[in-house]
């Protein structure tokens, strides 16, 4: 279970954005309030709305370009977003409308960071620094927006991984945080180490040590460069 449709961010470089307090940043995605009700250890007795819910209309996300992409990052951009649509049934169309809800892909700040999934605002940022132009990062931010979250964050994954927490930085335990059991669906797909949602062994590391190791032998993390075949059949099962 990988896959969710909710705000999470994550920062690959220093994040100097500031966020309203209502929100939570975790790595490089915000989440909303309510998407915090999908995890353990949240007070809230009930969960309003389903995943599914967060999922873009039509399998269509819609975006628009903010401040601080050239040219050429606009091309990265959509060259990412032909990569996703080529194995699967997800669209992108820009919009030229500000009163249509989309997400505004821009740089802001120095950090990657999403908010998940689709929240119906006309603002829904998705920052790319500097840093974050791979086609790599750019993917696993877009798919943030499609409604992932990342993939030791599944219910079930002290199956396949052990989290170390006395090597985890101080302040950062969070973001090794479970959804709850019931509150998200895999599809039936299983874990899939080879996601590009995935932590790798030394994510937040305090000390050199890893944070997260596979419980299954030779199984490698962190280390994809493109959607996994469960990424795209994910994709497929929420959008087709």
């Amino acid at each position: 279970m990988h896959y969710l449709a909710f705000a999470v961010l994550l920062t690959i470089g220093p994040l100097v954005h500031t966020r309203p307090s209502s929100e939570i940043q975790v790595d490089d995605v915000i989440y909303t309030p309510e998407q915090l009700q999908f995890f353990e250890g949240n007070m809230t007795s009930r969960i309003v709305l389903s995943w599914s819910g967060y999922y873009w209309k039509k399998s269509t996300l819609v975006y628009s370009f903010g401040v601080g992409l050239s040219s050429a990052d606009q091309a990265l951009v959509k060259n990412a977003m032909k990569e996703i649509s080529s194995q699967t049934c997800v669209k992108f169309r820009k919009t030229l409308s500000s009163r249509e809800p989309q997400v505004v892909i821009q740089r802001k700040d120095a950090g990657c960071w999403s908010y998940v999934g689709y929240l119906g605002v006309t603002n829904q940022e998705l920052n790319l620094g500097s840093g974050c132009m791979s086609s790599r990062t750019i993917q696993h931010e877009l798919l943030h927006a499609l409604a992932f979250y990342h993939t030791q964050s599944d219910p079930q994954r002290d199956q396949y991984v052990r989290i170390y927490p006395e090597n985890i930085k101080p302040g950062h335990k969070h973001n090794f945080n479970k959804l709850r059991a019931g509150a998200v669906t895999d599809f039936g797909l299983g874990y899939d180490y080879d996601s590009i949602m995935h932590y790798g062994p030394f994510a937040f590391s305090r000390n050199g040590n890893p944070t997260i190791i596979p419980l299954q032998a030779n199984a490698i993390i962190g280390q994809a460069t493109q959607l996994s075949p469960r990424d795209v059949a994910t994709l497929n099962r929420m959008y087709c």
